[in-house]
């Protein structure tokens, strides 16, 4: 499958880029210079350029938009601000008008389980909680592009997953630190991209049938973020931060 990766420059995208790199054939997009290997190419370029996005998105398969904020972000709060908002949302519109315009039919968006933070810690959380964002823009801005991402399955022939991500980190970098409810092991979040990557839903008559929303988290005792829908298309993370939660996870 041909498959579009934007955010290609963070960690996110290099993790999904890894996780991807045997089974398809990869074009990675970003404002900024990545090295794509010898089975991948490269296309520089800002979500917001219709031009560039429509050449990123011809001949591809699928689009996996990480969501991941800009790689080089204004030194000013306001100008910051401005910046994440326009890219995750009228980014994400043009990635996604470009992508139903050259006929792709398999879309996927990194979201946030930040929008859930403001609920205490002694709950459980599923995918049928009403978010909760903050006004700080960062996850605002991250919730509103999931916004856009099902108002266009809604609108169009197409399927489109939206995965809630957990705090990204690699399990051996936090060992000493405290534990997070919210702790994803990225390549955890490449192997839900990988088993989101395989849903065709674009057929669906009703729009509820394309669009799909999961949380992805670690397997951990006692989860505030429950992951079991997640598990229906074959999620199954690896890394579950044993060292802090001495009880085995339930299976």
């Amino acid at each position: 499958m041909n498959v579009l990766i934007t955010g290609a420059a963070s960690r996110l995208g290099r993790a999904i880029a890894a996780e991807l790199a045997t089974d398809h054939r990869l074009r990675l997009f970003d404002s900024i210079p990545v090295d794509p290997g010898e089975k991948a190419e490269f296309i520089q370029g800002d979500l917001t350029d219709p031009k560039t996005v429509w050449q990123a998105v011809r001949g591809v398969d699928a689009i996996l938009h990480t969501g991941e904020p800009p790689p080089e972000l204004p030194e000013g709060s306001l100008e910051r601000e401005q910046c994440l908002l326009d890219h995750a949302t009228r980014g994400t519109h043009v990635l996604f008008s470009a992508g139903v315009e050259a006929g792709v039919r398999r879309f996927v968006y990194g979201s946030t389980l930040e929008i859930f933070t403001a609920y205490p810690d002694d709950i459980y959380i599923t995918e049928t909680w009403k978010p909760l964002p903050s006004p700080e823009m960062l996850s605002m801005s991250r919730y509103l592009g999931e916004l856009t991402c099902r108002e266009f399955a809604r609108d169009n022939m197409i399927g489109v997953t939206a995965l809630r991500l957990g705090r990204l980190v690699l399990e051996e970098e936090v060992e000493d630190r405290e534990p997070d409810l919210m702790w994803l092991d990225l390549r955890d979040a490449a192997q839900a991209f990988s088993r989101a990557l395989q849903r065709d839903t674009g057929g669906s008559v009703r729009w509820t049938g394309r669009w799909g929303l999961f949380h992805i988290g670690a397997d951990i005792p006692n989860a505030k973020y429950l992951i079991s829908p997640a598990r229906s298309m074959g999620y199954a993370p690896q890394h579950n931060f044993a060292h802090h939660w001495p009880i085995e996870a339930a299976k």
